[in-house]
């Protein structure tokens, strides 16, 4: 099950959860406690590298990448409320910027909070990253914090 805040004025942190996403997974609890802002862990399923695979195994792993995306969020959910935050998160599928794009309308965050804190983990380039960070905030209006 999704859990998607609707609360405006927040914290989205999209994020894999992996083991090189820590240094950001951190600074959004840090940031969300300092500010006494709600945080959402956004995880977003993207089998763009599926697409010339047969259409039964890119739903089949299309399923398996959402509950598994669903379970490291919840795990998240519970690092963040040991730190006193208050947060929920969210599961999507689709091409990563649409996704984040969509999100980020219908819930209106303060705040987007992006990283690739190792090299050898990040799934975009820099430079692709800091697009991203510019087409959100110019579509949006959320300030984006690129660690």
């Amino acid at each position: 099950m999704n859990q998607i805040s609707h609360d405006s004025g927040g914290i989205v942190c999209a994020t894999r959860g992996g083991e090189g996403s820590e240094p950001t997974i951190e600074r959004a609890i840090a940031l969300a406690r300092e500010r006494g802002l709600r945080l959402t862990f956004l995880f977003i399923a993207d089998l763009e590298f599926m697409k010339r695979a047969p259409t039964g195994r890119v739903s089949l792993a299309a399923e398996e990448l959402r509950k598994m995306g669903e379970f490291i969020m919840m795990t998240l959910v519970e690092q963040a409320q040991a730190g006193g935050v208050e947060d929920d998160f969210a599961v999507r599928e689709g091409r990563f910027e649409d996704q984040l794009l969509r999100y980020l309308v219908e819930t209106r965050p303060a705040t987007l909070i992006l990283g690739c804190p190792q090299p050898d983990t990040c799934l975009l380039e820099p430079d692709i990253l800091s697009r991203v960070a510019q087409e959100v905030e110019e579509q949006t209006g959320v300030q984006v914090e690129l660690l």
